[in-house]
């Protein structure tokens, strides 16, 4: 079983946010994404029962993932350090958290 791997983002606070995560098989080849769905989320810490939804997109052509968010939900999240991961479910159901890490919230100045 691979680990999942970290990837730490940084989040201005009270605008539009977009990062792409692309999706591989361990020999380096594109993943097959057809028919998946994904859900990603952004708490305080594991533990927090609060938390904020990143849409996710996701382009089977690519095999890119995208995580978004706009400008309203944003300026909602407090500045800081807070943690998120991405969970793909295939189309048979089966769960795969794909990627996880921290999230520095950074004030916005200008919100």
């Amino acid at each position: 079983m691979a680990a999942t791997p970290e990837v730490n983002i940084t989040l201005a606070q009270g605008v539009n946010f977009s990062q792409t995560f692309p999706k591989t098989e361990l020999d380096g080849s594109a993943s097959n994404l057809v028919d998946f769905t994904g859900a990603s989320k952004i708490k305080k810490h594991p533990e927090s029962k609060t938390s904020q939804s990143f849409t996710v997109g996701i382009n089977t052509i690519t095999s890119v993932v995208s995580l978004g968010m706009t400008s309203g939900e944003t300026v909602k999240l407090k500045p800081g350090r807070h943690v998120y991961d991405i969970v793909l479910t295939s189309p048979s159901g089966v769960l795969t958290r794909m990627q996880s890490g921290s999230v520095i919230v950074t004030a916005g100045i200008t919100t």
